[in-house]
């Protein structure tokens, strides 16, 4: 399964949900609503599940480019 993941805004460090899904599965649940506790700045980050991306790595996903 696939590690679902998020990015802290704050500091654009990788954030591990602890949720593992199947890619077929992402669609289905792609607009819950989500909040994850950030290691890096503190904060609790809402969002929906579509905001992460899964990665089948236990690394984290490449950063966004900066703009």
């Amino acid at each position: 399964m696939a590690q679902l993941m998020f990015r802290c805004p704050y500091t654009n460090n990788p954030i591990r949900s602890g949720i593992e899904l199947l890619p077929a599965n992402l669609k289905a649940v792609s607009e819950y609503p989500i909040s994850v506790h950030c290691p890096h700045c503190g904060c609790q980050h809402h969002g929906i599940i579509a905001d992460g991306c899964l990665t089948e790595e236990r690394s984290a996903p490449p950063a966004p480019p900066q703009q």
